[in-house]
């Protein structure tokens, strides 16, 4: 029987940029979903625990130091990679900061929506009758469409 190949959504180039093979809707939603991270990340929601870990887990005095010293950088780094998502999303073609900076956006974004659905590693197939089906049906595309970059990036590292 015959291997058919699909095309993969995002293929490095032998130029060191990338392809990029996404329907518009996906584009549309990963955009959308970089403003709203933008927004969460300046406003300090809970939701948004993960991407600021703490540092100093035996000394609260300690990290909140941390806290003080870090927070403004991560965030502005945070908004900076949503910006560039969002300038480059319909792009065909990105250069390998720009497909760093989507990394970046889509793994903080699975990280606060995984946050606001409780996910953990034990969690298995999706319970379609769930009231938030389509948050965790999203939140596994996000991690399959991370998956496709983080190839792409590992493959354009080999050559």
């Amino acid at each position: 029987m015959p291997r058919f190949r699909r095309k993969l959504p995002i293929r490095a180039r032998s130029d060191g940029r990338f392809d990029v093979d996404l329907p518009e809707e996906v584009r549309s939603t990963i955009a959308d979903l970089a403003a709203g991270l933008e927004q969460l990340v300046i406003q300090d929601v809970p939701e948004t625990r993960r991407l600021f870990p703490t540092a100093y887990p035996d000394d609260p005095e300690k990290d909140a130091g941390y806290q003080v010293f870090a927070r403004d950088q991560l965030v502005e780094q945070r908004s900076e990679t949503a910006e560039i998502l969002r300038r480059t999303v319909n792009n065909d073609i990105l250069t390998a900061d720009e497909l760093s900076a989507w990394m970046g956006a889509v793994n903080d974004t699975r990280l606060v929506l995984g946050t606001r659905l409780d996910v953990s590693e034990d969690d298995g197939d999706i319970d379609f009758d769930d009231p938030d089906a389509d948050a965790h049906i999203l939140y596994h595309q996000l991690g399959v469409l991370l998956h496709h970059m983080v190839e792409a990036f590992s493959s354009s590292l080999d050559d």
